[in-house]
C-alpha cells in the first residue's frame, strides 16, 4: 500500500461504498418496478402513450311506408384542446373567433384551463370545418360526428322526433326505438410517443361499429302530406288552438297519417314550444262528444233493443234530466235510432242509453277498448278516462252517451270506427311496420293484430248505413263529395274548463269512413276551440275531413263508386205493393213512390224531389210513412223503410 493511497484511502472507501448503496437501489428500485408492481407499471405507461378512440356507428333511417327516408345522416366534426400539450394557444383562439364570430377570450379561457380536455365547439357543418381540418396544432384534436337532419323537416315531425347533440333520440320515433336506431360503436387503439404525437392504431386493439337498424312506418308520406296541409289551411280560417287527426286503414290497423298543427321543425326543435313536440292525437284527451253517440246506437242493434221503424219520444228538443235540462240543436218530437245518429239527438240518444242500462253501456264502451291504452306503443300514450259504474252518478248514464264524463284520444275515437267499419273488430294499431337492418329490403306484410269482437258483421253494417244516412241527410252533410259514399259523424263537445262546461270554448270532431260499403280509410279530425260561432262539427272538422278524402281519391282511382248505369242494371225486383206500376219523377214537394228503390236511389230521388226522408235497415224500400203524391213542406219527413229480398 503506497503512502498515498494510505492518504486516500477512507475517501475511496466512502466513494465505493456509495457507488454500490447507488448501484443497489436502482437494482431495487428496479426490482419493485419491474417484479413487484410490474401490472400497475404496465398499465399506466398504457394509459399514457394510448387512447381508446371510438369508431361512431351510423344511425339508423326512419322511413316512410313507401321507403322514403325522414331522416338522413350528414358528417360533422367537433374540435376539442388538450391544453397540457397545446401550442400557439393566442394563434389558435384567433383562428376560431374568426370563424364562429366569438370573442377570443372564450377560447383562451379553455385552452388555458387545468384540464386535459376542453370542447371548443361541436357539430360543425362540412363547409364551416373546412378552414379547421386543414390546421397542425399540437394539442388540437378533431373528431369527426354522424349529425341528424330531417329532410321534410316539419312533416310528420312530432311522430318521427328528434336528436341531441350526442345524437341521441329524446322525442318521438327517435326516442321509442333508439336503441335499434342507434347501433354499437367500435373501438380503435392509438398509440403516442412521449411528446404526445400519434404513432400507429393498433390493430389489435379495433372493435368494428354496428351500425343501426331502419325503422319503416306505416305512415304513407303523400297522405300525411295531404293531411298537414289541411289542418294548417283551416288553422287560417278558424284559428283554433290547435288541431289534430287520424288516418286508417280499418282492415290493417295501419295508421296512414297522424298528423297535428301547429308542429315543429325538428331540424331547429328548440324554437318551437315543448307542447308541439308532444303527439297530441296520442297523448292528449279530451271529451268527444257526439262522435261517441256511434258507442250507444251499436250497442242498442247488437242487444236488438230497437226495431228499424220504432219512434223515440224526443220531447220537442227539451228533456229534463235528472237536475239537467237536455236541449237539441235541431229540435224533433220522434226519430227513430237512424234519426237520432243524424240530427245528433242528445235527447233520443239519453233515453236509449236509459233503456239499455249502466252495466251494459259500460261493457261496450269497454270493448271499443275505451279507458285504456290502445297497444300502439308509445310512452305516454293516454289511456284517456273510464270510471267503473259503481263510480257514476245518476245522470253518467246519458253523459256518457252524449260523450262527456269521459276522455279518449283521436287515435282511441278513430279504433271505435275502424271497428265498425271492418265489421266489428277492433285491433291494435300499427305505426311501425317493420325493423329492418337493411334500407333495401323489402319486408314481408305484418298481420293485423284482432283483439277482441266488438259486435256482430250485420250490427256494424247498419251501423254504417246509418252513418252514410248521417252524412247524406244529417249534420255531417258538409263532407259529402259527389259521386262518393262516405259514412260518418260530428261532434260539438262543450269543453269542461274550472268545473263547468264553457259556453264558449269547443271540441268540435268529425269522424267517417269511405267507401261507406266497404270502407277503406277511416279519418278522424279534432279541432281545439275554434273561433267561436265556427264551432260545431259540422262547420270546423267535417270540411277538413272532405278535403282530406277528396285529395286522396285524387291520387287513388280505386276509390270511386260510378253511377248505376241504367241501361246496363237489371230491373229491381218487382214487389206486390209495386206491381203494374211505373216511377215517376215527381214535383219538387210532392212525396215520390220510393217502393223498390235502393238506398242511394231513394235519396237521390229525395233530394231532387225537396223531400226530406230517414231511412231505415238496408236493401231496397218496402214501406214509407208518407204515401207517394202526398204535397209536404221541409217539416215534414218521409221514413222509408228497407229490408232485403225475400224478407
Amino acid at each position: 500500500m503506497t503512502r498515498l493511497f494510505a492518504q486516500y484511502q477512507p475517501r475511496i472507501t466512502l466513494v465505493n461504498g456509495a457507488i454500490t448503496v447507488m448501484i443497489l437501489s436502482i437494482v431495487a428500485k428496479l426490482f419493485f418496478i419491474q417484479v413487484l408492481h410490474h401490472d400497475d407499471y404496465r398499465l399506466r405507461s398504457d394509459r399514457q402513450s394510448t387512447a381508446l378512440e371510438t369508431l361512431p356507428a351510423i344511425r339508423g333511417e326512419i322511413l316512410a311506408r313507401g321507403g322514403e327516408s325522414f331522416t338522413t345522416n350528414t358528417i360533422h366534426y367537433s374540435f376539442a384542446v388538450d391544453p397540457q400539450v397545446l401550442q400557439s394557444a393566442d394563434s389558435l383562439a384567433d383562428l376560431f373567433a374568426r370563424v364562429f364570430n366569438r370573442p377570443a377570450e372564450r377560447y383562451l379561457g379553455l385552452m388555458h384551463s387545468d384540464r386535459s380536455f376542453a370542447w371548443l365547439e361541436r357539430n360543425v357543418p362540412s363547409g364551416k370545418s373546412k378552414p379547421l381540418l386543414a390546421l397542425d396544432f399540437r394539442g388540437l384534436i378533431v373528431r369527426p360526428e354522424v349529425r341528424r337532419r330531417y329532410p321534410y323537416a316539419r312533416l310528420a315531425a312530432p311522430v318521427i322526433g328528434f336528436t341531441d347533440v350526442d345524437n341521441r333520440g329524446i322525442a318521438g320515433i327517435e326516442l321509442e326505438y333508439e336503441t335499434n336506431l342507434r347501433g354499437l360503436d367500435g373501438r380503435q387503439v392509438q398509440r403516442f410517443n412521449a411528446r404526445g404525437e400519434p404513432l400507429y392504431r393498433h390493430r389489435s386493439g379495433w372493435t368494428p361499429p354496428v351500425n343501426g337498424a331502419h325503422i319503416r312506418l306505416t305512415i304513407d308520406i303523400d297522405y300525411q302530406a295531404i293531411f298537414e296541409e289541411e289542418l294548417e289551411l283551416a288553422y287560417d280560417r278558424l284559428h283554433p288552438a290547435g288541431l289534430q287527426g287520424v288516418l286508417i286503414d280499418p282492415h290493417s290497423g295501419d295508421i296512414l297519417a297522424l298528423a297535428q298543427y301547429p308542429g315543429f321543425n325538428p331540424n331547429r326543435a328548440w324554437e318551437s314550444p315543448v307542447a308541439n313536440q308532444r303527439l297530441k292525437p296520442v297523448n292528449d284527451m279530451y271529451e268527444p262528444g257526439s262522435t261517441l253517440k256511434v258507442v250507444t246506437a251499436v250497442a242498442a242493434l247488437e242487444e236488438g233493443l230497437y226495431a228499424p221503424d220504432e219512434l223515440i219520444d224526443c220531447e220537442n228538443g227539451e228533456f229534463r234530466y235528472g237536475d239537467l235540462l237536455i236541449s237539441d240543436t235541431h229540435p224533433r218530437a220522434e226519430l227513430t235510432l237512424a234519426g237520432i245518429m243524424a240530427h245528433s239527438s242528445n235527447i233520443g240518444i239519453i233515453k236509449i242509453a236509459e233503456r239499455l242500462g249502466a252495466d251494459r253501456l259500460y261493457r261496450y264502451l269497454t270493448r271499443f277498448g275505451l279507458g285504456a291504452r290502445t297497444g300502439v306503443g308509445w310512452q305516454g300514450e293516454s289511456p284517456g278516462l273510464l270510471r267503473a259504474p259503481d263510480a257514476w252518478s245518476e245522470i253518467s248514464t246519458g253523459e256518457l252517451a252524449m260523450g262527456q264524463e269521459i276522455g279518449v284520444t283521436t287515435l282511441q275515437l278513430a279504433l271505435v270506427y275502424v271497428a265498425i267499419a271492418n265489421g266489428g273488430l277492433l285491433l291494435r294499431p300499427r305505426l311501425v311496420y317493420s325493423v329492418l337492418e337493411d334500407v333495401t329490403a323489402e319486408p314481408s306484410p305484418p298481420q293485423p293484430q284482432v283483439i277482441r269482437r266488438v259486435a256482430s258483421r250485420q250490427t256494424m253494417r247498419r251501423m254504417r248505413e246509418i252513418l252514410f244516412y248521417s252524412v247524406e241527410e244529417g249534420t255531417g252533410s258538409t263532407a259529402r263529395i259527389a259521386g262518393y259514399q262516405i259514412a260518418g259523424k260530428t261532434g260539438t263537445a262543450q269543453k269542461f274548463i274550472d268545473g263547468s262546461y264553457s259556453k264558449r270554448k269547443f271540441m268540435p270532431t268529425f269522424a267517417a269512413m269511405i267507401p261507406a260499403d266497404n270502407p277503406r280509410l277511416v279519418c278522424v279530425v279534432a279541432v281545439d276551440s275554434p273561433q267561436y260561432g265556427r264551432h260545431f262539427g259540422s262547420e270546423a272538422a267535417a270540411p277538413i275531413v272532405r278535403n282530406i278524402f277528396q285529395r286522396i281519391l285524387h291520387l287513388n282511382n280505386d276509390f270511386y263508386v260510378p253511377p248505376p248505369a241504367v241501361a246496363e242494371q237489371p230491373r229491381p225486383p218487382i214487389l206486390l205493393a209495386t206491381a203494374g206500376t211505373q216511377h215517376k219523377m215527381p214535383r219538387r214537394g210532392q212525396v215520390p213512390d220510393f217502393q223498390g228503390f235502393s238506398l242511394r236511389k231513394a235519396l237521390r230521388v229525395a233530394r231532387q224531389a225537396n223531400v226530406r226522408v230517414q231511412l231505415e235497415g238496408s236493401g231496397r224500400v218496402v214501406r214509407q210513412s208518407v204515401p207517394a203524391g202526398a204535397r209536404v213542406d221541409q217539416a215534414t219527413v218521409c221514413r222509408l223503410i228497407l229490408a232485403q229480398e225475400g224478407r
